[in-house]
């Protein structure tokens, strides 16, 4: 089973999302940063290189907020969503086509992958 991180950065009753690359797997959908957990790593450390390399942000893991289970192509993933922190605020993205910053109530306006229907759900019991 694959696993990713995914990290919850949210300032000012705002989360980030990213739009992944035209050409990705569910390409141009939004999504909460992060990405894949390589053999070996632990999800803080690929979740905190991931932001750093991607988006330009260095920040602090902190706590873990979900674990989801969804299904990608045919094959199952894990989603652990992380409180991230971020350190630098000057995002400058590596990959993907753009960032926003959003509130709750905005969700709906983004065509979001698969995995923020449930991710969203665990968060809103956890009043974030």
């Amino acid at each position: 089973m694959k696993r990713v991180a995914v990290g919850i950065i949210r300032e000012d009753g705002k989360f980030i999302l990213a739009r992944r690359p035209e050409n990705d797997s569910l390409g141009n959908l939004w999504e909460f940063p992060g990405g894949l957990v390589a053999e070996g790593s632990s999800h803080e450390e690929a979740l905190k290189n991931h932001l750093m390399e991607k988006f330009n942000i260095d920040c602090v893991v902190g706590e873990k907020l979900a674990v989801i289970t969804q299904e990608y192509d045919g094959a199952p993933i894990e989603i652990t969503a992380y409180q991230v922190d971020p350190i630098s605020k000057k995002i400058k993205l590596a990959e993907h086509l753009a960032y926003r910053w959003v509130r709750w109530n905005m969700f709906k306006e983004f065509e979001c992958v698969p995995s923020m229907a449930p991710m969203l759900e665990i968060l809103k019991q956890q009043g974030l």
